[in-house]
């Protein structure tokens, strides 16, 4: 697993842990595991939209980069939609 994608999973597990009031290992964290539900039947870790926005500050603040307002959630549900739209603005944000 590339570093990256540790460290964004670093921080679902510390939001999860504090939603969640027990101990989560970022290594519990799928690549493909959804955040969040979209239905009642759909396995995911629990998170709600409080989550997802305390994940995205971190995520802007220990990266230094800006998310767009106009992303839609159901655009970054997995660890790997959020690697990869982290990767994107880490290239378009930062000066080569």
């Amino acid at each position: 697993m590339d570093d990256l994608a540790q460290q964004v999973k670093e921080i679902i597990a510390e939001v999860w842990a504090e939603s969640s009031r027990e101990d989560h290992s970022w290594d519990e964290i799928g690549d493909a595991t959804p955040l969040y539900s979209l239905s009642d039947e759909e396995p995911s870790l629990g998170l709600d939209s409080l989550d997802a926005l305390e994940i995205a500050m971190v995520v802007e603040e220990r990266f230094d980069v800006v998310l767009p307002a106009e992303i839609e959630p159901e655009d970054i549900r997995t660890v790997r939609q959020v690697v990869e739209l982290l990767e994107r603005l880490l290239a378009e944000q930062r000066p080569v």
